[in-house]
């Protein structure tokens, strides 16, 4: 074999690397963006950071361009209409959350092509349908409440009774402190006793409002559901393990924070993409049907903060076990 021939060899898998690449990027280019729409108090709280790579990695992760239109809090509905349709005219999905609404609406009104997502939380669905309001059907995306909880239950099952050397204390005397906001429900509360002593803890639930008073004695573990400073505040000044529902920057916790529940758009986003290919729900929304769906939050375990790898495996495996009991069997069992 000739000197050239080697060269021309050594190449080949080069030229074919590069034609792979070329491809892939015409495809993902080709692919449909998602917007989502959000605003400057979001991206302060949430890190400019965090949402930066957060995009990039939703990005790699769907093999489609995420797109993110950053609003003023007070912005009229045509400029953020405006925004979404100049960020991308044929988008697979905008993405807009519930104080954004009404924007949504006219969205879904002006672009039928592109589906319209509106994270409504715990909220309730707004009346009226695509067909009184003349516009494209609109999918709500709420929060699946009992599954977070129940998983909340079964991770405060494994963080309840830990002594500072996190080795496992009996808590058959102690409790379990929830601060809940005014828009849980009672049956979340169950499922998260239900988690709780599925986990095969013995403490006793204690359910209160952020603003309520409440025990601070025999406490095994706090789980903070209430959105107020005031949380920020409790959860530095315990020494307890903390489990926190927020989409807040890490870094703005205590180190007594354990697990983070995090319901923001961008950690929904592949859920959200996955039920838009639902051929269930597609043919509803083309139906002209308003839909809505239940995507739970993702938890994250600060495997740092917990001091013990058995714990911190165990963690994950909790906060991604399927609830193993419906709202109607809880029920019927009372």
């Amino acid at each position: 074999m000739t000197h050239l021939e080697k060269i021309y060899l050594g190449t080949v898998p080069v030229y074919a690397l590069l034609l792979f690449l070329l491809g892939a990027g015409a495809v993902f280019m080709a692919r449909s963006p998602v917007v989502i729409v959000t605003d400057d108090a979001f991206s302060a709280l949430y890190g400019a950071h965090r949402e930066h790579f957060k995009r990039i990695e939703m990005s790699v992760q769907l093999f489609r361009r995420v797109r993110l239109v950053r609003m003023s809090s007070d912005a009229e509905l045509d400029a953020v209409v405006f925004a979404v349709q100049d960020a991308a005219r044929n988008s697979l999905a905008a993405i807009f959350p519930y104080r954004y609404y009404n924007a949504a609406l006219r969205y879904a009104g002006t672009n039928p092509r592109s589906a319209t997502v509106v994270i409504a939380g715990l909220s309730s669905v707004p009346s009226g349908t695509a067909e009184e309001q003349e516009r494209a059907a609109i999918l709500f995306v709420k929060q699946d409440e009992s599954y977070d909880f129940y998983r909340a239950g079964l991770c405060a099952a494994l963080l309840s009774g830990r002594s500072a050397s996190f080795a496992k204390q009996p808590d058959d005397d102690k409790s379990v402190l929830i601060i809940t906001n005014e828009k849980n429900s009672a049956e979340a509360g169950n499922f998260f006793e239900r988690g709780l002593r599925q986990g095969g803890s013995g403490a006793s639930c204690v359910f209160r409002g952020i603003s309520d008073n409440y025990p601070i004695e025999n406490l095994s573990c706090v789980a903070f559901w209430g959105q107020s400073s005031g949380f920020l505040y409790h959860s530095a000044e315990n020494s307890l393990p903390n489990i926190v529902f927020s989409w807040l920057e890490p870094d703005f916790f205590s180190p007594n924070v354990k697990i983070i529940i995090d319901d923001s758009p961008l950690q929904l986003l592949p859920l959200i993409v996955r039920s838009l290919k639902d051929s269930n729900l597609k043919n509803r929304l083309a139906a002209g049907e308003d839909a809505e769906v239940s995507i739970p939050s993702t938890f994250k375990v600060m495997a740092l903060r917990t001091a013990s790898i058995p714990l911190m495996l165990s963690l994950n495996i909790a906060s991604h076990l399927p609830a193993t009991i419906s709202s109607e069997q809880m029920n019927s069992e009372e």
